[in-house]
């Protein structure tokens, strides 16, 4: 037995140096640094596989809970805010392969699919709050989901322009949460990145009464056009299909309350249904 435990532990062993590094590994994985883009805590993924398969990313402006399991995001969240200054923000033209990640997922991967590759956290946003380094991070493969055209380029892209446009200026400050629903058995592009049957978007916002939330749960096969009203949800809904604890900081009593209400009345959402999507040229009827 000592020779076993001098094999596996002695100062030169390679054993050693291995467990060494997964301990320092697992540090790393499974618990998070801390992070001010989440209001009330990080997501905590409920099922132990799953737990164990997630890691968090942290880019400038913004944070990713990334599933190797499923070799995209689970989670990514932001804060907007309004802005003082309007002027173009250019695009870049490629996307980067995240090397933090084991799948390693690239452009490549969404090749005549028929998905687009869609941002999580906005190539716009990101670029007009915290500038080109955010901006880069943005186009890694890990804050990239395949969404159905007329999601990513009409409904979830409004979406995204009312956060900045029109929500952030009246608030101050908006912390933005959203991720995907993946189904037991999710298509999968190419044999890499698995396909969501939905996403969800989560917005926040603090009172004087104290916060309050707004939810969307939007299918992959929208039209586009609709308003955003007839999908709102509660965020009891979300961490049911999501498999994710969410804003679990905040005091038990408010989170059950905000969690299972729907207070569309303290958000604009009349002034969301005229406004509408930057490539709604591209797409006919639907």
């Amino acid at each position: 037995m000592k020779k076993l435990m001098r094999l596996l532990f002695g100062r030169h062993s390679r054993a050693a140096t291995v467990i060494a590094g997964l301990g320092v590994l697992a540090v790393l994985w499974l618990l998070p640094p801390s992070d001010e883009d989440l209001y009330a805590g990080f997501p905590k993924v409920q099922d132990w596989p799953a737990r164990l398969s997630s890691h968090i990313l942290k880019n400038p402006g913004f944070s990713v809970g990334y599933s190797e399991r499923w070799a995209g995001p689970l989670w990514v969240a932001y804060r907007a805010r309004r802005l003082d200054e309007h002027q173009g923000v250019g695009r870049l033209d490629h996307f980067l392969v995240d090397r933090r990640t084991l799948r390693r997922i690239s452009s490549d991967d969404f090749r005549n699919s028929g998905y687009d590759r869609g941002h999580l956290a906005p190539n716009y946003a990101m670029a007009r709050l915290y500038g080109a380094d955010a901006q880069r991070a943005s186009f890694s493969m890990s804050n990239i989901s395949p969404q159905l055209p007329r999601l990513n380029q009409l409904l979830w892209q409004r979406l995204e322009e009312a956060e900045l446009d029109l929500i952030a200026p009246e608030q101050g400050t908006l912390w933005v949460l959203m991720g995907p629903i993946y189904s037991a058995q999710p298509q999968y592009l190419n044999g890499a990145a698995a396909v969501p049957e939905a996403y969800w978007r989560i917005w926040l916002k603090e009172q004087a009464g104290g916060p309050q939330l707004l939810a969307f749960l939007i299918p992959q096969d929208v039209c586009g056009d609709e308003a955003p009203e007839q999908f709102l949800v509660t965020v009891d809904r979300i961490e049911a299909m999501s498999g994710l604890d969410l804003f679990s900081a905040l005091d038990d009593q408010l989170e059950a309350r905000l969690e299972s209400e729907i207070r569309s009345q303290d958000w604009p959402l009349q002034r969301l249904e005229g406004r509408p999507a930057r490539y709604a040229e591209r797409f006919g009827p639907c």
